[in-house]
């Protein structure tokens, strides 16, 4: 079995017509960009991408349709790319995933088309690479190049910030960047959001060289955002302060169903310890009522202390719903945006 770096991916850019390719690993922000840098390379025209810039999306896929992708010619080009993107290989069927194979296969008859299988990170089980490769990924490998995307380290990072600061035109210093890294975190996507902010801020100041102190006004430090934290901001009515949130669980690949649990459960707890603070019961005693840690206990009467038991009950109402929508739904994260929206 024979696995790339996504270093190698990029030196085939240019040379991949004919070929399908299984991008897997942590580092899901290179993925996009390699996808954006292999579309600009197969596909400069945008008044031809409806026919050689094709996308399928998981929730209405099916290896017919890669085939009806992949066989007509490119229109008024060489080559035409398509991007198969969020499929959970992890409990994929084996019937799906031999279609997918037998498809794939049949690629060298249509050796105009590149192919793109974008996994996000956690969704095909990789096994013990790369010795003993996942089962899934070892039959993949077998009709796709496997293209790794592992996790950044601090100093590939801190490189890389670099470079995305240059590019907008500003200069850090390399012990500034790692600074960056240190305070806004590892995730390549909100790291990419950050240093915009920096880099614009610097601009408008009329200087080109950022420093420690605009990163400290400009950023956001990294947080783990859980819970409590976004039951916080979407009762205080800080909508953006919730969104971000919602978003850094997003960048971890938080499952939606898991977030609406916790977040359903936070909120029960809310207006219960709103419940007992209005009959008087101190932090100690709701603490036994809820069967939880005093310091728990503490932070749920601080943060429900200025809320109004009305305000929880149709947050807790809101919830359920939003609840009830996102079973019924793709288990995407839209029913938590509109639950967030809605307070």
């Amino acid at each position: 079995m024979n696995i790339i770096t996504e270093a190698d991916y990029r030196k085939l850019i240019g040379k991949t017509a004919g070929r399908a390719f299984l991008f897997f690993g942590e580092e899901d922000y290179l993925k996009s960009y390699d996808i954006k840098a292999t579309r600009e390379r197969v596909c400069p025209d945008s008044a031809f991408a409806v026919f050689n810039d094709i996308t399928l999306d998981a929730m209405d896929f099916t290896a017919d349709k890669l085939l009806d992708a992949m066989t007509p010619p490119p229109m008024m080009a060489d080559e035409r790319l398509i991007v198969l993107r969020g499929l959970d290989f992890t409990s994929i069927k084996a019937a799906e995933l031999d279609a997918l194979t037998e498809a794939l296969a049949l690629l060298s008859e249509y050796d105009y088309n590149t192919v793109i299988i974008h996994v996000a990170a956690g969704l095909i089980d990789e096994g013990y690479l790369p010795k003993r490769p996942g089962t899934v990924l070892k039959k993949l490998s077998e009709v796709t190049t496997p293209v790794q995307f592992a996790a950044s380290t601090g100093a590939r990072l801190a490189a890389w910030a670099g470079k995305h600061f240059q590019h907008l035109g500003v200069t850090v210093s390399p012990a500034d960047c790692n600074f960056l890294i240190a305070f806004a975190g590892k995730s390549m996507y909100l790291l990419a959001s950050e240093i915009e902010k920096v880099a614009y801020y610097v601009l408008a100041n009329g200087r080109s060289t950022a420093t420690e102190a605009d990163i400290r006004l400009c950023a956001v430090a990294a947080t783990d955002m859980d819970a409590f934290a976004l039951s916080n901001a979407i009762l205080a009515g800080r909508t953006n302060d919730a969104l971000d949130a919602l978003a850094v669980m997003k960048f971890e690949r938080t499952e939606p169903t898991l977030i609406m649990a916790e977040l359903s459960k936070t909120l029960c707890d809310m207006q219960a310890t709103r419940l007992y603070l209005d009959a008087g019961k101190n932090a100690k005693e709701i603490a036994a009522q809820l069967k939880c840690h005093e310091y728990k206990a503490g932070l749920l009467v601080k943060a429900v202390s200025r809320i109004s038991h009305a305000r929880l009950t149709r947050a807790v109402r809101l919830c359920a719903e939003g609840d009830a929508a996102l079973k019924r739904s793709a288990s995407d994260y839209t029913a938590i945006e509109k639950l967030i929206c809605s307070l």
